[in-house]
């Protein structure tokens, strides 16, 4: 007699961003201790540390997958709609939580770094910034989908520099929520923060480069053997 195959409602929610949504399981999803941590894959190439965001990236139009403690979220290119690719991700979801799986693939487990965590070379100003963006703003952003990555903090400029993830990536909403929701508070309570910037394009971009030479350097190589 076979196994019977659980089965298991997925919730939907919308962000503010009209090209991801979230999907919500019904089970945990990253963690079972209710910590705020999530993992973003942007690429396919990234997405081959998870089994599920390998599946989802297979499907037509998914340009972004993030995991966070309870839920999926899922990017989508503008010109594909979500009708067409809701019942293939509501499929590919399923199937995982049905399974049993590891989330991530087994050499990929514990490396990822919470970027709000505070290190001992911190200084005191950024310790405070890491515990307002973790207790004040990353709570609501993660209602929405999204994530955010505490970059860099210039002592001298007293420029914030952070990395919007998820949902917030591309959503035309996100810049508002920057400069007066994440800059305004962050000045209130820190008078040495002048602003705050998103400066995730220019990191991926940097990492996608550097990823490019690798892989030329390595061709090189595998020709001259």
């Amino acid at each position: 007699m076979g196994a019977t195959r659980r089965t298991m409602f997925i919730q939907t929610a919308t962000t503010p961003n009209e090209d991801a949504l979230q999907f919500i399981p019904g089970v945990p999803v990253l963690s079972e201790d209710g910590s705020k941590r999530t993992v973003e894959f942007t690429s396919p190439r990234e997405g081959l540390k998870s089994p599920l965001a390998t599946r989802l990236f297979a499907i037509e139009g998914v340009k972004g997958v993030m995991y966070g403690s309870d839920f999926v979220t899922v990017r989508k290119d503008p010109d594909y709609p979500w009708q067409l690719m809701k019942p293939d991700i509501y499929s590919a979801i399923m199937d995982h939580f049905s399974s049993g799986r590891a989330l991530m693939r087994e050499e990929d487990q514990g490396k990822q770094i919470d970027s709000m965590d505070v290190a001992d070379h911190d200084s005191e100003i950024v310790a405070e910034i890491k515990e307002l963006l973790e207790t004040r703003v990353r709570p609501a952003i993660q209602e929405d989908g999204g994530d955010l990555d505490f970059v860099s903090f210039n002592e001298g400029t007293g420029i914030v520099k952070i990395r919007l993830r998820g949902a917030c990536r591309g959503c035309s909403s996100s810049t508002v929520t920057l400069k007066h929701g994440v800059e305004g508070m962050l000045s209130y309570y820190i008078p040495e923060v002048s602003g705050v910037e998103d400066v995730g394009d220019e990191l991926e971009a940097q990492a996608n480069k550097e990823l490019e030479k690798l892989e030329k350097s390595l061709s090189e190589n595998e020709k001259q053997d």
